[in-house]
């Protein structure tokens, strides 16, 4: 198993080595971020420079491709302007499931709020209702279990904005998340975690049912934003700053 920890100081010394200050920040997000990594897991980096250009992009590859198992990184990798104007439902998501190696992230990003995390969980259902029901009309028979492997690994990110829409804790873990949840919810995680008992048909029958679900209560927590104003913007702002 790598040691991310090893692999992530080495990493954020070559990187130095190469950007100097222009390096703003380094984090893990995914997997290796949640502490929840196995054998073939992608390794997430994020990386904000102070910008990005092609010659950028042709070093930060030489690096990191010339890292131990370096085929597996992948992630996200920005200047800092392009943070500024960046959809702020997929900020949200960054946000959330970043661990800091080097520097900070939250300085770097706009402002963020209820009414963001509630598009992060309407748009993220709604791109799973629709793969979903386009992969089991017009997909391969051979496609489906795969596609399934990932849409029920995708579904944590909208399990975990409802949770913290529902409640305002924001639970960073697929374990620590699963015990909070009933029904087609805890369900769906549990598929994310390796448990599974229900047919291929069956199991598209309840992502897209629980998908369409998530949908109607995420626009339904936007839309109660929108009606009890600013205040409760406020409150919830105040409440994560805590």
């Amino acid at each position: 198993m790598l040691d991310i920890e090893k692999w992530m100081a080495r990493l954020t010394g070559e990187l130095l080595e190469r950007f100097g200050s222009r390096l703003l920040f380094l984090g893990l997000q995914g997997s290796y971020g949640r502490g929840e990594a196995g054998e073939d897991s992608d390794i997430d980096v994020v990386t904000v420079l102070d910008r990005v250009g092609r010659s950028d992009l042709d070093a930060y590859r030489a690096i990191v491709s010339a890292m131990p198992e370096g085929e597996k990184a992948c992630g996200f990798l920005c200047g800092a302007d392009g943070l500024k104007s960046w959809p702020r439902y997929d900020l949200y998501q960054l946000a959330g499931d970043t661990r800091a190696y080097h520097g900070e992230l939250a300085p770097l990003l706009p402002a963020l709020g209820r009414n963001d995390l509630a598009d992060a969980a309407a748009i993220g259902a709604s791109g799973l209702y629709h793969a979903t029901c386009h992969t089991y009309l017009y997909g391969a028979q051979k496609d489906r279990s795969g596609f399934l492997k990932q849409a029920h690994k995708g579904s944590f990110f909208v399990l975990r904005a409802l949770h913290e829409l529902r409640t305002g804790d924001d639970v960073r873990t697929k374990r620590g998340l699963y015990p909070l949840l009933t029904g087609d919810e805890r369900e769906i995680l549990g598929c994310g975690l390796g448990e599974e008992s229900l047919t291929l048909e069956e199991a598209f029958e309840r992502l897209l049912r629980w998908s369409a679900a998530a949908m109607t209560e995420a626009q339904a927590q936007k839309d109660r934003c929108v009606l009890t104003g600013s205040r409760k913007e406020e409150r919830y702002e105040e409440r994560k700053r805590t």
